[in-house]
């Protein structure tokens, strides 16, 4: 099989493993298992070639200069185009592509057997991939150790397969379709060399001709001639910022320069760092028009100012406030910025009076934005107790004045909870007995130890804690209690002990049973005088069709209360009051067998 190309190779291979794929049992676990672990090994032992190859390439780092024209994709008009780059960068896209083949495969074979449930393609998933790998022209010239030249000559040959009459073809190299390319302009640089006598320069010069669309832009550097470059820049600004070390070791008044090497002048100011800010001269005149009007000097009276510009008009009045504005009398309505001489009806917009519908404090008109944020800032730590206002812990404060923690006796305590709740603990205590300083909303208060709204809303029976509501912002805030004086009042005050709670809950919840079951049964009662009724006036109408259609009938459709007869009004004759088989006591008409449920109080 030495003579075969690799497509007939992995043909006779598929071939022969899915004759072998028929003989193995994939529905025994242990079997299935084995095939799995085949196909593991095998995708780590490609990786493991693949890393190799990479370490070897980065190693090696060959920067020799490689040109070749790239193929014209399939079924496109455009001529190839010339592709300048180097053996190191040519062995990594290489690399790449065979990394990415494979990855595809990897995540084809797990959507089959995963998804699909197919066991048969894992062997020779196995086979085939490990062979490609082998057989690639990187592993031949870094592993293999085989020249680069002949069929490993880069760029490399396409391989020969049924379906290759289908693709673009192979990369050229040949030095006639490199310079033609060049000379095409599809990529590279054109050389005088290959100049004729046709692209000799005359007189006068021929003009310069547009790039047409078909043109391509030259290729970008490669990676060697960009450090280059960055090396030479890095080391011209080395020498220059030496030699101007020189100049003020020797005493030579030293000149300020830009960045890229500009000494300041008249026309160029140096800013940052090394230069200095923009004089006002640079960007002001001295002399006014006469054309103009110096808004520095005050209009008289009688609509003249004074100077130069004394015939010009003043400003109008009504334009002025279009030019002067007091941001800090603005309001930001998300639809522009507004004051109260544009609404003056509106009463968010007034710096002086309180809204009425906020309750909230508004910024005074002598403060600025910045004073009025710092005094809300500086009231909020206030009322938290944090920051700057964190009550401090004396060390000179008396031993009986001085407030411990209830648990531990530290005097770390949080104050908040202590001005609230009266209760002084420390945040670790908090988190370490929730059983006793956790927080209980309002609504467990009511439903666990069934509490009312009145003893809630009172803060000398039960302290609460407000806070923001986290569902909706514009809903009432949340009122926080906490467990062991909720636990206290209802154990010890209200009920008397855990045993009468528990046993109030169970009364209520039967009472509640109780009252659900009596409104179930009313309803049920409801609709079976509802059922009978419609029942008995069917069977009348029956009743009296019939009767018409006979001949000894009336004639007309017989209505509920009518005789069955058609003798004009029915009344019932009641027999005696019994009591049916479900319990209920029911009486019947002796007439016309009407049944109605009697209740008897």
């Amino acid at each position: 099989m030495a003579g075969l190309s690799p497509q007939i190779t992995n043909l006779i291979i598929i071939l022969g493993m899915m004759q072998v794929a028929k003989r193995i049992p994939f529905d025994d676990p242990v079997v299935l298992n084995i095939c799995r672990a085949v196909y593991v090994a095998s995708n780590l032992i490609i990786l493991s070639i693949y890393i190799y190859i990479k370490t070897s390439i980065d190693k090696k780092k060959d920067m020799t200069t490689l040109k070749y024209v790239e193929p014209a994709p399939m079924g496109s008009s455009e001529e190839g185009k010339l592709v300048t780059t180097t053996v190191h960068a040519y062995d990594i896209g290489q690399l790449k592509t065979l990394l990415r083949s494979q990855g595809m495969g990897v995540l084809m074979m797990g959507v089959m057997h995963i998804y699909f449930k197919y066991t048969n393609p894992l062997l020779i998933q196995s086979i085939i991939p490990l062979k490609g790998a082998l057989e690639s022209n990187l592993t031949k010239i870094y592993i293999w150790g085989k020249p680069a030249a002949g069929d490993l000559k880069r760029p490399f040959k396409q391989a020969a397969g049924f379906m290759s009459g289908l693709q673009s073809g192979s990369a050229q190299a040949d030095k006639k379709a490199v310079e033609s390319a060049e000379r095409a302009g599809r990529g590279g640089a054109k050389e005088d060399k290959h100049l004729g006598a046709m692209d000799r320069p005359g007189t006068p010069p021929p003009q310069a001709q547009a790039p047409s669309a078909s043109r391509r832009p030259p290729s970008p550097p490669t990676p060697e001639v960009t450090r280059r470059i960055e090396e030479s820049r890095l080391r011209a600004k080395a020498i220059r910022d030496q030699r101007d070390a020189e100049q003020r070791s020797a005493g030579i008044p030293f000149e300020p320069r830009t960045t890229s090497g500009l000494i300041a002048t008249d026309d160029i100011q140096l800013a940052g760092p090394a230069g200095r800010k923009r004089p006002y001269a640079s960007v002001s005149r001295a002399e006014v028009p006469t054309t103009n009007r110096d808004a520095r000097a005050a209009p008289s009276k009688d609509g003249a100012g004074t100077g130069a510009a004394s015939d010009l008009r003043p400003i109008s009045r009504k334009f002025s406030k279009y030019v002067d504005y007091n941001f800090s009398a603005m309001t930001d309505t998300k639809g522009g910025f507004l004051s109260t001489e544009d609404d003056p009806w509106n009463k968010s917009m007034s710096t002086d009076a309180p809204s009425g519908a906020a309750g909230g404090e508004q910024k005074p008109a002598h403060m600025t934005a910045t004073e009025w944020e710092r005094m809300q800032l500086i009231k909020k730590l206030q009322r938290n107790k944090t920051g700057p206002f964190e009550p401090s812990l004396s060390a000179l404060a008396d031993e009986k004045t001085r407030k411990r923690c209830r648990e531990c006796r530290t005097v770390e305590i949080d104050f908040v909870w202590e001005e609230v709740f009266g209760c002084a603990v420390c945040n670790t205590c908090k988190e370490k007995y929730p059983e006793k300083y956790s927080l209980l909303t309002k609504t467990e208060c009511k439903d666990d130890y069934l509490l009312t709204d009145p003893e809630l809303k009172d803060d000398e029976l039960l302290p609460h804690l407000s806070k923001p509501n986290p569902h909706k912002s514009h809903w009432h805030d949340m009122m926080l209690f906490l467990r062991y004086q909720v636990e206290d009042y209802a154990f010890n005050h209200k009920w008397g002990s855990i045993e009468a709670l528990d046993a109030e809950f169970e009364k209520r919840e039967g009472d509640k049973k109780r009252r659900k079951e009596a409104e179930f049964k009313e309803k049920l009662l409801d609709l079976k005088r509802k059922t009978r009724t419609d029942a008995f006036r069917r069977n009348n109408a029956k009743a009296g069709s019939s009767a018409s259609v006979g001949g000894g009938g009336m004639g007309k459709a017989t209505k509920f209360g009518d005789a069955i007869g058609g003798g004009g009004k029915h009344v019932h004759e009641w027999g005696r009051t019994v009591e049916n088989e479900e319990g209920m006591t029911v009486k019947t008409c002796l007439t016309c067998d009407m049944e109605v449920e009697e209740l008897e109080l």
